[in-house]
C-alpha cells in the first residue's frame, strides 16, 4: 500500500511538472524572452543583488540604481528571498535563470495546491486535475513577468495547507512549517497578496472556533500555543527583512499608503469573468480600460470551471465546503474594486488595507478556492451513482454562456477568416496578422477552440463519469489555452540568445572603480540605447547615472524630490559624480544660481554649512577612487583649502562617513544626496554602509531555515518512505 501511494504520489508530481514545461515551452527551451515588466525590473534587480553576492557582498545597496537605492529595503526586490539568494550562488542572474525562477514558482504553485487538495483526502488523480487548474490558470499566465505576483500563488496554497493542519489538528511542528511557509509569501510574494492571506487565515480561525464552541480547554491551550509558534518563527525568520522594511517605508513613495483613489485602480471590470469560458480574447477586451491588460484572465480550465456550476448547485452539508465557497465569492466581489463594495469597505476599516493598489490582484484567491471547490465537486460525483440531471443542467449553463459569448462575437467584424485566402503567409505577415486581430476575433476563435473540449465533456462526464479521461481532457484543454495565451502576457518575439548577448555585451563584471571626474548626465547617456530589449543600461553598465523611466514601485521620496526638479537637475547633472561646491543656498532660485558651471552651487538646509561653502576661497582639488563596492566607497581628497564636496549617492540613514578614519556627520544636500566638510589638506574619505544588524538577524534566519528544512525531508521520508533521502 506504501509504494502505491508513493508511486501515485510521484507519478501526478511529474505529470504537473511535465504540463508546466510543455504549457510553458518557450520558457522552458529559452525560445522567447520574457516580456517588458520582468526586463525592466526584475532582472536588472535580480542581477544587482546576484552580481553582489557572486563577488562575496552583501546585496544591500546598488550605486547604480537611481543614483543610489537600499535593495534590501524594497519589498519587491528579492533580496531576502530564499530562491533569489539560492539561484544567486550559482553565478550572476541571466535571462534564463530568470525564466528557470519562473517555471520555478509555477510549478511549486501545482505542487501546493496537489498536497493541500491532498490533506482533504481526495483521490489523487482529482488532486492532479485541481493542482494542474491551478498551476496552469489565467493568473499565472498573466503574471509571469511580475515574479513576486506568480510567487504569491506558488506560496499561498502551503501556507494555508499548513495552517489547516495547524488549526484542525494544532502541533508544535505544523505551527512551525506554517510560519516558515508564511515567511516565503512575506519575502517572496506581492506585500498585498500576504496581507490578504493574512486575514483570509484569521477568518477561517475565527469560522473554525465558532462551529467547534465546544472546544476541550486542552484543546484551546493547543490552538493558541500553535498560533504562538506560528508568530514566532514567521518573526524570525523575516527578521533581517523586517528591519529592512520599516526603516525603508517611511523614507519611500509607498511609506504612507495608497489613497482610496490609488488603492481601487486597476480593479476587475466584471464582464471580464467571461474569461472563465473564453479567456484568449480579455487582451483586445478595450472595454474593459479599467483593468489593466496583465491582470484580466480569471481561467481555471473549462473542466474545473463546469465543476465549481455543478458544486453551486448542489446541495452541501460540509461546513469546510460552504467556507470555501463564501470565500470563492467574497474573493470575487474584493477584486471588483469600488463595484464589489467589499474593497472600499476594507480599505476604510481594515489595517493595512489601505497600503496596495490593484485589487483585480485578488482573483489568485478566487482561483485558489475555484480549484478547491472543483475538486471536491468532483470527489463527491465519484462517490454517488446520481447527480446526472444535475451535471446536464450544468452542462446546458455552460453551452448557453458559449451560445451568448458566439453572439456577441457576431456583432464585431470577424477577420480571422483572411487567413484562409492567404496561405503562403510568411513570418512578418503573420505576427502583422495576429496583432491585427480584434476582439470579435479572438472570442470567435476561443469558442472554435472550446467547442471539442465541450463536446467531449458531454460524453465523457455528463452521460458517463470517466475519470481518467475527463482528467487528461482538463490537462489538454489548460495547456492549450496557456500556449495561446503566451503571446499576449508571457513572451516576446525576441530570442533569449539576443537578449542575452546584449547584456553580455553591456556588462563589466565585478565593480570597476568609478570616474569621479565624469558627470552623471555623461554617464546616462546611452542609458536608453537598448530600452525595449532590457530596460534602463545603468542598471548593467556599472555607470553611475539615471534615465527618466521608473525602475522601481517605490523609490525615495527624497531622490523623487530632486528628480522632478527640473532646473536644479539640468544644472547639478553636468558636475562631476563627487564635485567640491564653490557656492551654497538653503532652497534653489534658478533665477539666482549661475547655471554657466563657472560656479558649483550645493543646496543645503544647514545655514552653518552655507556660510562654510561661502565664506571657503575656490581652489583646485583632486579625489580618486581607492576602492568601491556596494557597500563602500572609498577615496583619496586632497585640497589646499577647506571646502564642501557632494556625492552622487542618495543619502540614507545606514550610511556613515569616516575622514582619516574618524567617524564624521553626513549632510544631506541638493534635497537628496551625501555631504561633507574637509579641512585642507589630504584627507582618506571612507563612506561604509552599516549593515550588522542584518548580517546578524540574516545568519539566525538563515540557521532557522536550515533547521525547517531537515525537519520538513524527515516528514516527508516519514510519510512517503523515500529512503534515498533518509535509509530506514
Amino acid at each position: 500500500m506504501a509504494v502505491e501511494v508513493r508511486f501515485k504520489v510521484f507519478f501526478c508530481l511529474a505529470i504537473l511538472l511535465f504540463c508546466c514545461l510543455l504549457a510553458y515551452w518557450p520558457l522552458t527551451f529559452s525560445v522567447f524572452s520574457l516580456k517588458n515588466d520582468a526586463l525592466n525590473y526584475f532582472l536588472p534587480v535580480r542581477y544587482q543583488i546576484s552580481e553582489a553576492i557572486s563577488t562575496g557582498h552583501w546585496p544591500f545597496w546598488s550605486p547604480y540604481f537611481n543614483l543610489g537605492y537600499p535593495l534590501h529595503g524594497d519589498m519587491q526586490s528579492g533580496v531576502w528571498s530564499p530562491v533569489v539568494q539560492l539561484f544567486s550562488l550559482f553565478g550572476v542572474y541571466t535571462l534564463k535563470t530568470l525564466q528557470y525562477e519562473t517555471l520555478f514558482y509555477v510549478y511549486l504553485s501545482g505542487v501546493g495546491m496537489f498536497f493541500l487538495l491532498e490533506q482533504f483526502r481526495l483521490d489523487r488523480l482529482i488532486c492532479l486535475l485541481g493542482s494542474a487548474s491551478y498551476m496552469l490558470c489565467g493568473f499565472n499566465s498573466d503574471s509571469a513577468q511580475f515574479l513576486n505576483w506568480i510567487s504569491s500563488a506558488a506560496f499561498i496554497p502551503f501556507t494555508f495547507l499548513f495552517y489547516y493542519r495547524a488549526v484542525t489538528r494544532p502541533s508544535w511542528k505544523e505551527g512551525v512549517f506554517c510560519g516558515f511557509f508564511l515567511y516565503l509569501l512575506f519575502v517572496t510574494g506581492y506585500p498585498a497578496d500576504f496581507i490578504i492571506t493574512c486575514y483570509v487565515l484569521l477568518i477561517f480561525f475565527c469560522w473554525y472556533f465558532f462551529i467547534n464552541r465546544k472546544f476541550a480547554k486542552v484543546k484551546i491551550i493547543n490552538l493558541f500555543t500553535t498560533q504562538l509558534i506560528i508568530a514566532t518563527i514567521f518573526i524570525l525568520l523575516s527578521l533581517p527583512a523586517i528591519i529592512s522594511f520599516l526603516e525603508f517605508l517611511p523614507l519611500s513613495e509607498r511609506g504612507k499608503g495608497a489613497s482610496y483613489s490609488q488603492a481601487l485602480s486597476n480593479p476587475l471590470h466584471p464582464i471580464l469573468l467571461f474569461s472563465w469560458i473564453a479567456p484568449l480574447p480579455v487582451w483586445k477586451a478595450h472595454f474593459a480600460a479599467i483593468t489593466d491588460p496583465l491582470t484580466r484572465n480569471s481561467y481555471f480550465g473549462i473542466v474545473a470551471f463546469l465543476l465549481v456550476v455543478i458544486s453551486f448547485l448542489t446541495k452541501t452539508s460540509s461546513p469546510l465546503l460552504r467556507f470555501f465557497k463564501w470565500s470563492f465569492i467574497v474573493s470575487i466581489f474584493f477584486s471588483f474594486g469600488a463595484w464589489g463594495l467589499i474593497r472600499s469597505f476594507a480599505y476604510y476599516v481594515l489595517p493595512l488595507m489601505n497600503t496596495f493598489r490593484h485589487p483585480s490582484n485578488a482573483r489568485i484567491f478566487s482561483i485558489f478556492f475555484a480549484c478547491i471547490i472543483a475538486a471536491i465537486a468532483l470527489q463527491s460525483i465519484t462517490k454517488t451513482t446520481d447527480g446526472k440531471s444535475t451535471r446536464k443542467y450544468a452542462w446546458i449553463i455552460l453551452c448557453t454562456a458559449f451560445g451568448l459569448l458566439a453572439a456577441w462575437a457576431c456583432t464585431g467584424r470577424i477577420t480571422i477568416f483572411s487567413l484562409i485566402h492567404t496561405p503562403n503567409m510568411d513570418a512578418q505577415a503573420l505576427k502583422n496578422f495576429l496583432a491585427s486581430l480584434t476582439f470579435s476575433d479572438l472570442l470567435f476563435f476561443n469558442i472554435l477552440l472550446q467547442l471539442p473540449f465541450v463536446a467531449a465533456l458531454y460524453f465523457w462526464f455528463v452521460q458517463k463519469v470517466h475519470i481518467q479521461r475527463l482528467i487528461l481532457l482538463g490537462l489538454l484543454n489548460l495547456i492549450v489555452h496557456v500556449v495561446f495565451f503566451q503571446p499576449f502576457t508571457v513572451v516576446k518575439k525576441d530570442s533569449v540568445k539576443t537578449i542575452q548577448n546584449i547584456l553580455n555585451n553591456l556588462s563589466p563584471k565585478g565593480y570597476p572603480l568609478p570616474d569621479l571626474n565624469v558627470s552623471p548626465v555623461a554617464n546616462s547617456m546611452h542609458g536608453e540605447d537598448h530600452f525595449l530589449e532590457i530596460g534602463a543600461a545603468n542598471m548593467y553598465n556599472k555607470k553611475i547615472g539615471r534615465i527618466d523611466y521608473r525602475i522601481t514601485p517605490s523609490n525615495l521620496n527624497a531622490q523623487n524630490k530632486f528628480w522632478y526638479n527640473e532646473p536644479l537637475k539640468n544644472i547639478l547633472f553636468q558636475y562631476p559624480l563627487l564635485y567640491r561646491a564653490d557656492s551654497a543656498h538653503t532652497t534653489f532660485n534658478s533665477n539666482q544660481v549661475d547655471s554657466s558651471l563657472t560656479k558649483k552651487i550645493v543646496i543645503v538646509e544647514n545655514m552653518r554649512s552655507v556660510q562654510f561653502v561661502n565664506s571657503s576661497d575656490s581652489a583646485g582639488y583632486t579625489a580618486i577612487t581607492k576602492r568601491f563596492t556596494p557597500n563602500a566607497w572609498n577615496f583619496e581628497i586632497s585640497s589646499e583649502k577647506r571646502g564642501f564636496y557632494c556625492l552622487f549617492q542618495n543619502h540614507y540613514p545606514r550610511w556613515h562617513l569616516y575622514v582619516d578614519g574618524k567617524k564624521t556627520n553626513i549632510e544631506k544636500c541638493n534635497d537628496s544626496f551625501m555631504g561633507f566638510a574637509l579641512p585642507a589638506g589630504i584627507h582618506r574619505v571612507q563612506f561604509r554602509y552599516y549593515h550588522t544588524d542584518l548580517v546578524i538577524s540574516f545568519w539566525i534566519s538563515l540557521g532557522i531555515t536550515m533547521v525547517i528544512l531537515i525537519m520538513g525531508l524527515v516528514a516527508f521520508n516519514k510519510r512517503y518512505s523515500i529512503k534515498f533521502f533518509f535509509p530506514a
